[in-house]
C-alpha cells in the first residue's frame, strides 16, 4: 500500500457548495417574491366587486386570478372575481352562482370568468377552455355568454344547457328553454331537446346522441323520508332511429362496478329509485355510449337533537330578567346543509310557535325563555340548487322552573335521556358519563347537575382546580383524589372549563 495520500479536491467541492448555496438562496427569494406578489394582489382584490360565489364544492377545486402566479383552493362561500381561472381536478366539481346563473363545473374542467359585457349592462362572460360545464339560468337573470373554441353561446333566461370542449371539438345540448349560438359570425337558436356538435376545425358533425332533459347533469336531490327516492329520466334522441332500444346503467362508482344496475329496452324515459349517496349513470345502445352524468341524493330529514336533553329541568331564582337561564341548543350536523331553522313552542303540536331562528352552525344560544314546558325542533336548509323538501327533527322538550328560594342554579337530566343523546350524537358517542357535557346552562357561577339516577355532577368553571372543587363538596381540598379516581382522570392537573365530573 502506497504511503502517498490522494489530494482532496477542496477547491472543486467549495465551488459546488457555493453553487448549491446560491441556487437555494435564489429559489427561496423567488418563492418569497411570488408569495408577496400574490399577497398584494389578494389585498387589492378587496376593492373589486365579486362576480359570484361558490355554493357547492366537491374535492379539489382551485382558483387563480389572471395576473397571479399561485393557485389556491376555494371553498363553499368563497367569492370569485372577473379574471379568475377556476379548475376542478379528477372526481371533483363545483357550483358557482353568478348573477342568478348556476354554473356547474365538472371534473377535469377549466373556465375563466370574464367581466360582463357593455360595462356591466350585459351578461357575464365565461370561457370554457376544456372539460364540461352545465349552466342553469333563472328567469330573473340575463343569462351567461359562454365562449368555447371560437363559438359564443348565450344561455337565455330560463334555459338549461350542457357544453363540452375536448380533443374532438365542441358539443352543445339544450336541456330546457332556448339558447343562442353564434358560429363563424352566424347566429341561430337551439331549442329544447336539440344538440349541435363541431369538430376542432369548426365543421358541424352529425353524430348519434341523446339530450337528457331530466335529470340535469350534477342534479342534487333531497330525501327527507326513509323510502328510496324516485327520479325520472327523460331524453330526446338525436340521429338515432326510433326503433333502436337504449340501455340505462346506474352505479355507485365511476367505473360502473359497485352497486351496478342496468335497465334495457328503453325508448325515451325511465324511472329509477335511489338511496342517499353519489350515483353515476350512462345511456347507451349496443357498445356505443351516448351520454353519462351523475347525481347525488342527500338526506334532508331532521337532525338528531343533542341538547337540551329531553326531560331536562332548569331551575333558577326568581328576580331580575338576567336570572333567566342561558340555554345552548345543539343538534347533529347534516351533510351539505347551509343553515338550520330552529322553532320553539309552548305547545307540543307547534300550533303556537313563539321563536323561529336560523343558524349557520349546529347550535344556538338563547336566554329569553321563562318558566314552563318548552318544545323545540330543527329543520335543515339547503341551497336552492337542491331539488326536494326537508323535514323537521323529532320534537325535544324541557322544563324551566322558577323558585323564590335562593338556590344554586341546577339542571336535572334523566339518565336514560343522556344515554339516548350519546347514541344519537356522533360528537358524544362512546363517551363516559364523566366526560359528557350537555352544556345546557352557561353561567359565571357554579352549576350543579343532578341526574335522576341520583349521582351528583359538577361543571368545571374557568380557574377551578380539583382541590377547590373538593373543598366545595367535602370542605377538604385534600379529598380531590376521590373525584380524580371516580372520573378516571389521567392528569388531575389538566382540567378545563365545561368539563363535567361525577362527585362521589
Amino acid at each position: 500500500m502506497s504511503g502517498k495520500l490522494t489530494p482532496y479536491p477542496s477547491s472543486k467541492l467549495r465551488f459546488v457548495d457555493f453553487f448549491v448555496l446560491v441556487f437555494f438562496i435564489s429559489t427561496a427569494f423567488l418563492g418569497l417574491y411570488l408569495f408577496r406578489q400574490d399577497l398584494m394582489r389578494t389585498f387589492d382584490m378587496r376593492d373589486v366587486e365579486p362576480a359570484g360565489i361558490i355554493v357547492v364544492r366537491n374535492n379539489i377545486v382551485q382558483r387563480r386570478h389572471d395576473d397571479r402566479v399561485l393557485w389556491d383552493r376555494i371553498f363553499v362561500d368563497s367569492y370569485v372575481y372577473p379574471g379568475d381561472l377556476i379548475r376542478a381536478a379528477d372526481l371533483s366539481s363545483a357550483a358557482i352562482d353568478i348573477a342568478n346563473n348556476e354554473i356547474f363545473l365538472n371534473e377535469n374542467s377549466l373556465i375563466r370568468i370574464q367581466a360582463s359585457m357593455d360595462g356591466g349592462a350585459g351578461p357575464f362572460q365565461v370561457e370554457l377552455r376544456e372539460g364540461n360545464i352545465s349552466v342553469t339560468s333563472s328567469i330573473e337573470s340575463m343569462g351567461i355568454m359562454l365562449n368555447v373554441m371560437g363559438n359564443q353561446v348565450h344561455s337565455m333566461s330560463g334555459s338549461v344547457l350542457d357544453i363540452t370542449a375536448d380533443d374532438e371539438g365542441v358539443a352543445v345540448q339544450v336541456n330546457e328553454g332556448t339558447v343562442e349560438l353564434i358560429h363563424e359570425g352566424q347566429s341561430r337558436e337551439i331549442a329544447e331537446g336539440a344538440m349541435v356538435t363541431f369538430d376542432t376545425e369548426g365543421v358541424e358533425r352529425i353524430v348519434p346522441s341523446v339530450v337528457v332533459r331530466r335529470p340535469w347533469n350534477n342534479a342534487r336531490y333531497l330525501k327527507s323520508s326513509r323510502d328510496r327516492l324516485a327520479v325520472d329520466f327523460e331524453w330526446s334522441r338525436v340521429n338515432i332511429d326510433a326503433d333502436e332500444k337504449l340501455r340505462l346503467e346506474i352505479a355507485r362508482d365511476i367505473n360502473f362496478r359497485s352497486g351496478y344496475r342496468s335497465i334495457d329496452g328503453l325508448d325515451n324515459s325511465a324511472q329509477v329509485t335511489f338511496d342517499t349517496g353519489l350515483w353515476y349513470w350512462r345511456l347507451s345502445y349496443g357498445d356505443t355510449q351516448l351520454r353519462r352524468g351523475w347525481l347525488s341524493v342527500v338526506d334532508s330529514s331532521g337532525p338528531a337533537l343533542i341538547s337540551p336533553v329531553t326531560g331536562s329541568v332548569f331551575r333558577y331564582q326568581a328576580g331580575a330578567s338576567e336570572n333567566l337561564p342561558q340555554l345552548r341548543f345543539q343538534w347533529a350536523e347534516k351533510d351539505e346543509a347551509s343553515r338550520y331553522m330552529i322553532q320553539i313552542s309552548n305547545t307540543q303540536d307547534f300550533s303556537s310557535v313563539l321563536i323561529t331562528r336560523e343558524s349557520s352552525s349546529a347550535s344556538l344560544m338563547l336566554s329569553e325563555l321563562d318558566q314552563g314546558t318548552w318544545y323545540w325542533r330543527v329543520r335543515p336548509i339547503f341551497s336552492a340548487i337542491y331539488n326536494g323538501e326537508t323535514s323537521f327533527s323529532q320534537t325535544g322538550s324541557f322544563r324551566i322552573e322558577r323558585t323564590a328560594e335562593p338556590v344554586t342554579r341546577a339542571v336535572e337530566i334523566p339518565a336514560a335521556a343522556i344515554e339516548r343523546a350519546r347514541e344519537n350524537s356522533p360528537a358524544i358517542r362512546g363517551s363516559s358519563s364523566s366526560s359528557f357535557a350537555p352544556s345546557d346552562v352557561i353561567r359565571p357561577d357554579p352549576v350543579t347537575i343532578r341526574t335522576t339516577s341520583g349521582e351528583r355532577q359538577h361543571t368545571v368553571r374557568s380557574g377551578e382546580t380539583l382541590g377547590r372543587i373538593a373543598f366545595q363538596y367535602y370542605q377538604d381540598s385534600m379529598l380531590w383524589t376521590r373525584i380524580s379516581q371516580a372520573n378516571n382522570l389521567r392528569n388531575p392537573d389538566l382540567i378545563y372549563p365545561g368539563q363535567v365530573f361525577i362527585i362521589p
